[in-house]
């Protein structure tokens, strides 16, 4: 006969599953941040330009698509560094750090460089065009005047030793532009200018060495970021402890901070991924060097507009491991065969009804188990 038993469960400042059953447990103490944070070297590709026309801002997929004629959605954008050279789009170009740049604008100058890397860190996509907005005292923005406002505001110092009159569209963007710059000049007086390091974006989490059972908490799980905070997560979802058993914020996580998955109440075999995400990318102002056409390499002398790499104020930067405990359950299952006129085990001479059953405990839901007789 078959006994079968089964159950499911549901389950920005101013300026600025239950899884397979398992015989062991097997811990993966961590896993690489994700692949599509770029590095100097990496291949990426650019789309269109997803600002007015001529202003730059372009979309920026990492890794290089599948399928470029339909990419989905960008990770990345990129600004012009280079005014009058002529644009490249539908391409794949190589981020580099900013010292090899191709171009011989003022970019080259590591003074104007961090001037730039103020600019991407306070103006539109790093913030919201509502906190631009606010930042800037400005009642209302539109994308588009933000990103022209930046465009204009990195070409002022790649390009010019001084301000320029520029073609703005509106007087909404000249005050963009005026309040960008006015902040870079505030940024200089302060010595606050940023550096390329201080967009190091770091976040690793390691899993539990030693063996993990169901019915307890399940770590530790330690987590190492330079951010002042970063925030964890399981998948599927479960409730974060200290060592001590008490609930955590999982959303203010601490640099070497252990925490555990409460699996207290839980029986089964299974298994979990925890996620750390600080916010922020260390691609923020790597350079882009295009080709002039698919599959060249370009040079100083012969290449399309340079990029500099800009990250959504949504980016940030993760690293996983993954964790698997054994169950606390000891499933039996068994048979008693017994005559039926009088509950013993001898039948007689003449035959009878035999009654067969089954009895069983601990066994595990989703399971089936087979009792031959």
């Amino acid at each position: 006969m078959r006994v079968t038993t089964s159950s499911r469960r549901t389950r920005a400042g101013r300026w600025l599953t239950a899884a397979a059953l398992a015989t062991a447990a097997v811990v993966v103490p961590s896993l690489a941040a994700h692949a599509d944070v770029p590095v100097a070297g990496t291949p990426v590709w650019i789309g269109d330009s997803a600002g007015p026309a001529g202003m730059g801002l372009y979309k920026v997929y990492v890794p290089v698509p599948g399928d470029t004629s339909n990419p989905g959605n960008p990770n990345y954008s990129g600004y012009s560094l280079e005014h009058d050279l002529e644009a490249r789009s539908q391409i794949t170009a190589t981020a580099v750090e900013p010292s090899s740049y191709l171009g011989s604008n003022y970019f080259t100058d590591p003074t104007v460089q961090r001037q730039v890397l103020w600019l991407l860190a306070n103006s539109y996509p790093a913030l919201t065009t509502s906190q631009l907005a606010y930042n800037m005292g400005i009642p209302t923005m539109s994308q588009s005047q933000a990103i022209e406002a930046t465009q204009y505001a990195i070409w002022r110092y790649t390009e010019y030793t001084s301000d320029v009159n520029w073609n703005f569209s509106s007087p909404t963007v000249q005050d963009i532009y005026s309040a960008l710059l006015n902040g870079v000049t505030r940024a200089i007086r302060d010595h606050t200018l940023p550096v390329r390091a201080d967009f190091e974006v770091t976040a690793t989490i390691t899993g539990p060495t030693a063996a993990q059972t169901a019915d307890s908490l399940v770590g530790p799980f330690v987590v190492h970021t330079n951010k002042a905070t970063a925030s964890v997560s399981s998948d599927p979802a479960q409730k974060f402890t200290d060592a001590a058993g008490a609930p955590i914020n999982a959303n203010a996580v601490v640099d070497g901070q252990a925490v555990y998955l409460d699996l207290r109440g839980t029986k089964t075999a299974g298994s979990a991924n925890v996620t750390v995400s600080a916010a922020g990318s260390s691609a923020t102002g790597l350079v882009l060097n295009v080709p002039l056409k698919e599959g060249d390499t370009p040079t100083a002398g012969a290449h399309a507009q340079s990029l500099i790499l800009a990250t959504p104020s949504t980016t940030s930067t993760t690293a996983s491991a993954a964790v698997q405990w054994t169950t606390t359950l000891h499933p039996s299952i068994g048979t008693t065969l017994v005559d039926a006129s009088d509950q013993d085990h001898t039948l007689a001479w003449d035959g009878g009804t035999l009654t067969d059953t089954v009895a069983y405990h601990d066994l595990i839901p989703g399971t089936q188990y087979t009792v031959a007789g």
